[in-house]
């Protein structure tokens, strides 16, 4: 009888007892960069592990484990009860956009902790792999802004936005129509000048419905138009990730030098009830012949790349680039008396962007009219011009933008001929019309006497800048 008691007693504590307090790791969460698992670049991935025991008395090891042939073990110091810590790896795998990958984490993978539960020590997550399109597309797997033409002729290149203007499709197209008019002197062409090449361009974004290019046609002075190049790039994740692009079109035989008109039709405008692309503006581009104008050598580079450096959004400046070789035709820079560099960034407004030509820079670069929505940025880059490797670069630092064209014109004559007489020659004259009196510094940037901080104003913090100059006995 006694026995069969203590057996009951025995029992009846079994149940009772708790369960002596212990560890208790689990994988909360993973994380990716920016919520993607990126292509074409390496990827940090983190996961939150928690305790929801007891103090843990020594070290463990995490494992990251995907699915397509990456692993790595981290070590974590001891997690205090009722703590929580973030785990960072990097992944240098490279895949494609498009790619199914599963990511399993496990905390204490190795078994070094004793736990009350070992069935939360583990957490999956499945992802599709994305390009991250705010990036140049030479890092997500892309090519560079290719030289779709060149020219090497007695003439010159001219060029306008018209009156164009930055049609938004957010709430659709109020009419199907969309037009833009040029006159005579937008593009003025000498009387003497052969038409070489007309180029129209269309640059687009936020296509919502895909109506860019089917749904689309365009009429220049009345003749129906081809497209002959359409570039696009997009977003490629998240919300907000619509076509952006640009349409060329070859209207050379339509051209009318007393003046032009373009008329874009939607047929699915979608008018104040659902969205469809906006317009950027227009841009038309023309090569002439002439006998009176100098030999010119012109290189045409277009396409379209969506950019932006924000860290926000997972990228960097130097990787948020769009980059656009030089190549065609052969240079010989000591025959060059000016290079002319005309670039066009849709979306780069007001002052944005940095524009890069073999490595010199200039910052806050692009600039529209503030109705049509192409920055336009037009400057000699004479003293940085090489015989070979010449490479154009449009970069976003912190703001949204497209780069689309690229356009180098050398024109041949003394390469020491000083236009401007500042005493710097053309060659590597970055201002080649310095207003007469001026002086200038070494790259031809002309300012007024006095003006000391060059910021184009002669103001008391120029006379103070001079006395301090003085007083110190430094040079200015």
């Amino acid at each position: 009888m006694k026995k069969m008691i203590s057996l009951v007693c025995i029992a009846v504590l079994m149940m009772v007892a708790p369960v002596l307090a212990a560890p208790d790791m689990s994988v909360e969460s993973i994380a990716l960069n920016c919520g993607y698992l990126f292509g074409n670049e390496s990827n940090e991935i983190s996961a939150k592990i928690t305790n929801s025991g007891t103090d843990s008395n020594g070290s463990f090891e995490v494992s990251f484990v995907l699915s397509d042939g990456f692993s790595t073990i981290e070590s974590i110091d001891a997690l205090a009860a009722g703590a929580n810590t973030t785990v960072s790896i990097n992944d240098p795998t490279i895949r494609d956009s498009g790619d199914g990958v599963t990511i399993t984490v496990t905390a204490d993978c190795s078994g070094n902790i004793a736990e009350n539960d070992e069935s939360n020590n583990r957490t999956t997550l499945d992802t599709t792999v994305v390009n991250n399109g705010y990036k140049g597309k030479t890092y997500t797997g892309g090519e560079n802004m290719t030289t779709w033409e060149t020219y090497d002729l007695n003439g010159d290149l001219v060029y306008s936005a018209g009156d164009s203007w930055y049609l938004s499709g957010y709430y659709g197209w109020s009419s199907a129509l969309y037009t833009t008019n040029w006159t005579a002197s937008d593009i003025p062409v000498p009387a003497s000048a052969a038409i070489k090449e007309v180029r129209l361009y269309v640059p687009y974004c936020f296509d919502y419905q895909g109506d860019m290019s089917d749904n689309i046609s365009l009429n220049f002075n009345g003749n129906v138009q081809t497209i002959e190049n359409h570039y696009t790039d997009r977003k490629s994740h998240g919300s907000y990730d619509n076509p952006y692009g640009l349409l060329a079109y070859d209207v050379t035989a339509d051209f009318d030098t007393n003046g032009n008109t373009a008329d874009l039709t939607n047929s699915n405008p979608k008018c104040c009830a659902q969205k469809t692309a906006s317009i950027r503006g227009m841009m038309l581009v023309v090569v002439y012949e002439d006998a009176n104008e100098p030999r010119r050598q012109i290189f045409v580079n277009e396409d379209l790349d969506v950019l932006n450096g924000k860290s926000s959004y997972c990228t960097t400046p130097d990787e948020a680039t769009a980059w656009a070789p030089i190549t065609g035709l052969t240079i010989n820079p000591s025959t060059i008396a000016s290079a002319r560099l005309v670039t066009f960034a849709p979306g780069a407004n007001p002052a944005e962007g940095e524009l890069i030509f073999n490595g010199h820079v200039w910052t806050d670069e692009w600039n529209d009219n503030g109705v049509h929505q192409i920055g336009i940025s037009d400057r000699y880059v004479t003293a940085h011009l090489r015989a070979t490797g010449n490479v154009v670069g449009f970069q976003s630092s912190a703001d949204s933008m497209e780069a689309s064209n690229a356009i180098l014109i050398l024109e041949e004559g003394d390469s020491w001929a000083d236009s401007d007489s500042d005493g710097v020659p053309d060659y590597w004259d970055d201002e080649p019309d310095t207003p007469s009196g001026y002086l200038t510094d070494s790259e031809g940037r002309g300012y007024r006497i006095g003006d000391v901080n060059r910021d184009g104003k002669l103001t008391s913090v120029d006379a103070m800048m001079i006395l301090q100059a003085i007083v110190k006995n430094i040079e200015l």
